[in-house]
């Protein structure tokens, strides 16, 4: 695997819009300027880790994805996004859903 800035701007852009979100809202939500994060996104300046690691959370993105283009089972597994969406959510919903999981799944406590 080797890092291509303008392709990880690719992904971040694809992934931006699959979301329905502007540019200005994902530079509000990584807590950085429009035209940094435009630049980012046009693939005409890196970013910092604590960027990435804003832009893994903003956009429910692995590191790797965005870098490489690895869709690896860390990032993009069912379980994975299973995390995703629950961890939106407080203990107690987390818990509700856990145990309609395991209803679903017929699973018993291991």
């Amino acid at each position: 695997m080797k890092y291509n800035r303008t392709e990880a701007a690719l992904r971040i852009r694809n992934r931006r819009k699959a979301l329905g979100l502007t540019s200005a809202e994902v530079a509000e939500k990584i807590g950085r300027a429009d035209h940094y994060y435009g630049d980012i996104e046009r693939g005409t300046c890196g970013m910092s880790i604590d960027t990435l690691v804003e832009l893994t959370r903003t956009l429910e993105l692995s590191s790797d994805y965005i870098l490489f283009g690895a869709e690896n089972e860390n990032g993009n597994s069912n379980a994975a996004k299973a995390y995703r969406i629950l961890r939106k959510y407080d203990e107690q919903r987390q818990e509700h859903a856990v145990e309609l999981m395991k209803y679903y799944l017929n699973l018993e406590e291991r």
